[in-house]
C-alpha cells in the first residue's frame, strides 16, 4: 500500500480528536521533528531548508520542540 504512514497518521489524528488525546499531539510533533531533522527541510506554509535558510530552519525546530514539550507537560499536568 502506497503512503501507508500518511493514511495511518490521518486515522490516528481523527481518533485523537474524537477521544481528546492531548498526548497524541506531542508524539505527532516529535515524529515530525525527527523527519524534519533527518531530511533538513521543513514544509510548513512553504518549504524551508536548512541549507538555504538555516536561522529560520532552526528557529522552527526550536518552536516545534517547545510545542511538543508543552503538550507533554500539559498532558502530565505539570503546568497546572
Amino acid at each position: 500500500m502506497k503512503k501507508w504512514k500518511t493514511i495511518l497518521a490521518l486515522i490516528f489524528m481523527a481518533i485523537a480528536i474524537l477521544l481528546n488525546w492531548s498526548w497524541f499531539w506531542a508524539i505527532f510533533i516529535l515524529l515530525g521533528l525527527i523527519h524534519v531533522i533527518r531530511s533538513g527541510e521543513i514544509h510548513f506554509v512553504e518549504s524551508v531548508s536548512k541549507r538555504e535558510s538555516p536561522r529560520l530552519y532552526w528557529t522552527m525546530i526550536v518552536i516545534w520542540s517547545l510545542l511538543a514539550l508543552y503538550s507533554m507537560l500539559n498532558y502530565l499536568d505539570i503546568l497546572t
